[in-house]
């Protein structure tokens, strides 16, 4: 009974073990799958982008409200024109004709000129676009030119009077609005600057534009 089990064993012992080979893969399988891979990674970071832009534009909508057209004073009101600001020395000057447009507050087609029915009148047009955030403050111009050949910076309304209503502006998305500047007696425009200030002082947008001279009869 023995000879049987050391046979078996002894013929158990003579076979070669198993060797189990993995044949390696290719190099454009591996290629073609970190490629699947990578894009889509990519595809799911450029979603994720994508979809926080969409949420901010639907947060800044619902958070904007409709733009209020505001207009300056007319003739006769009691914000009637002050008297201009004393002299500024050149070097102290603000530059008129600055362009500005800061957090996708932008002023569009500002356009100034001459009432030739009313003397000493100015009419003028703008339209503002934001593409940013809520913008809530004051409007301003800053009239350049001349009082009895002297240069002259003077500021409408006054830095009194910007409180009131008709000085404040409100945009969320678009406004366009036009108006009547009525001058001091005796100042001479040359360039107009409009502005948008923040309650903070700062200018978020301005545009200048020159006024053309009177037409000569």
């Amino acid at each position: 009974m023995g000879m049987p089990f050391s046979i078996g064993r002894t013929l158990f012992a003579q076979m070669p073990p198993s060797i189990v080979i993995n044949e390696p893969l290719p190099r454009w399988k591996a290629m073609v799958l970190g490629g699947f891979r990578m894009a889509g990674l990519v595809l799911v970071c450029a979603a994720l982008f994508y979809a926080g832009i969409l949420f901010e534009r639907y947060r800044q909508r619902v958070a904007g409200s409709a733009p209020v057209a505001v207009s300056a004073p007319q003739p006769g009101d009691p914000q009637k024109a002050a008297q201009p600001e004393r002299s500024i020395p050149a070097a102290a000057k603000p530059d008129v004709m600055e362009l500005r447009k800061l957090e996708g507050l932008d002023i569009q087609a500002f356009q100034v000129v001459r009432d030739n029915a009313v003397p000493g009148q100015l009419r003028y047009e703008f339209t503002i676009s934001n593409e940013g955030r809520l913008y809530e403050g004051t409007l301003e111009f800053l009239v350049q030119g001349t009082l009895e050949g002297r240069p002259t910076l003077w500021e409408y309304p006054p830095a009194g009077q910007r409180t009131a209503g008709n000085a404040q502006m409100r945009v969320g998305r678009y406004i366009k609005t036009e108006g009547k500047i009525q001058l001091p007696p005796g100042l001479v425009p040359e360039a107009v600057a409009l502005r948008l200030r923040e309650p903070s002082g700062n200018v978020r947008a301005s545009r200048g534009v020159s006024v053309a001279p009177p037409e000569q009869n």
